[in-house]
């Protein structure tokens, strides 16, 4: 049994379409907004999906700079303690 197979079949397209709404906007825009340190990326290969989960049926995406992505998951767990 893989670590995914508890999740709900329905979570994964809407992980998938999150994914895909980042890469719009960064085509739209040509950067995205790090929700870690706030500064514009350029470049969407250095771009760390993160996906919160709000409830059983819901994530929140963000896009984080690959350099800040271990920090930001950290404090993200450290605040549900």
């Amino acid at each position: 049994m893989s670590k995914l197979d508890h999740l709900d079949i329905i979570t994964r397209p809407d992980r998938i379409l999150g994914m895909q709404k980042l890469e719009e906007l960064f085509n739209q825009k040509g950067y995205l907004i790090c929700q870690s340190s706030g500064e514009r990326v350029y470049d969407f290969n250095k771009i760390t999906a993160i996906f919160v989960p709000l409830s059983k049926e819901r994530d929140q995406v963000m896009a984080v700079h690959s350099d800040y992505a271990l920090e930001f998951v950290q404090s993200c767990v450290l605040i549900l303690h």
